[in-house]
């Protein structure tokens, strides 16, 4: 009797929807630390990259991604961390031919241990992949394209070929993050969706210019803007908000996109200052900094040394006291030494100096 009624009381136990915050703590304290990959973005978060049409979104991502790809020590100034990742870019705006000629290019400056780590690493969908989400079986196909690729981190391209109805419309917002949540984060891995802006480029940029209802931007745990800077060819970003780390949305980078079709920063000014018809900026680059890297690289070189690790110019450069530079300017200037095919990254943060086609041929033994 005393069986039956506890295997019947087993049997009507209601799930506790309440647990001790101290047992909450214990679940996860093995865990590791959630990583910063770069800028902001958090391993496991999902975040936006927003701004009007033709700012160079989808190559920054692009850039971003191979960068990840190939465990690059730094892009767009900024370091990145946690070594080469799986990447799965999926493009629903573009035909695969106009996106294959633009990462042809892109790959154009890998090195061949670069490139080999791109082919294994950089994924996308077939070429007969869906072009927008339209129904619960499109969801599926972009659930199940997520799950096959084994990728850690994933690019979409963009959030209104993911949307159906109107994307001011709350209530559209909340069943399309219902879908989102279901098929796409639930996969658990970092997510960085392509985004519009709804308005244009008369002022600067900043959270209220993201397309879509506060429903949209309350899903998501960051977001980059990308604007046009007027009456200028050059362009601009700018962390909007974060909710993981302290950022000064007030900041601008100014950017623009090379023959390579690689986003090439500048440094940073004031937003507001780029709408001011009365303020003249000067985007001449300042190479002092760039100049004393690479006279750094070339006095170690005569010395023997043949690799320069990242640690050993942060100690140079920025924890020297008093420091010489930035960290951000210290990865700009690399990136650009690197841009003017002065220095190639040799892998796990490690630089040299590039060498000329005649020296790489002596070097190389004859059989």
């Amino acid at each position: 009797m005393n069986v039956n009624m506890k295997n019947e009381n087993s049997l009507n136990t209601v799930p506790k929807l309440v647990v001790k915050a101290i047992d909450l703590i214990k679940r996860f304290e093995n865990d590791p630390e959630p990583i910063e990959l770069w800028n902001g973005v958090i391993e496991g978060s999902k975040g936006l990259f927003v701004g009007v049409s033709k700012t160079g979104k989808t190559t920054f991502g692009e850039n971003l991604a191979i960068s990840l790809a190939v465990g690059s020590p730094s892009f767009y100034g900024k370091e990145i961390k946690g070594g080469p990742k799986k990447i799965l870019f999926i493009n629903l705006e573009e035909s695969p031919r106009m996106r294959s000629l633009r990462l042809k290019k892109q790959i154009s400056r890998l090195n061949p241990q670069e490139m080999v780590l791109f082919s294994e690493n950089f994924l996308t969908p077939q070429k007969d992949f869906i072009e927008s989400v339209n129904s619960d079986k499109d969801w599926e196909k972009m659930r199940d394209c997520i799950e096959e690729s084994g990728a850690e981190i994933i690019f979409i391209d963009s959030l209104t070929h993911l949307f159906q109805g109107q994307i001011e419309a709350s209530e559209a917002c909340r069943k399309f993050i219902e879908k989102f949540r279901k098929y796409v984060t639930s996969s658990l891995k970092t997510i960085i969706v392509i985004h519009h802006n709804t308005k244009g480029n008369d002022r600067p940029i900043e959270q209220d210019s993201i397309a879509g209802s506060r429903v949209i931007l309350q899903e998501f745990e960051y977001a980059l803007g990308f604007a046009n800077i007027p009456n200028s060819k050059d362009k601009y970003s700018c962390m909007l908000f974060n909710k993981y780390v302290e950022v000064d949305s007030s900041l601008a980078t100014i950017y623009k996109i090379d023959k390579d079709r690689w986003i090439e920063g500048f440094g940073e000014v004031e937003k507001s200052v780029l709408y001011d018809i009365k303020v003249k900026i000067d985007y001449r680059e300042d190479s002092t900094n760039k100049d004393l890297i690479y006279n750094y690289i070339q006095s170690q070189s005569s010395l023997g040394s043949q690799t320069i690790p990242t640690g050993d110019l942060m100690k140079t450069f920025v924890l020297n006291d008093p420091k010489t530079m930035a960290k951000d300017t210290l990865f700009r200037s690399l990136e650009k030494l690197r841009n003017d095919g002065k220095i190639e990254n040799q892998g796990m943060g490690k630089y040299q100096l590039k060498m000329k086609k005649d020296d790489a041929e002596e070097e190389t033994p004859s059989l």
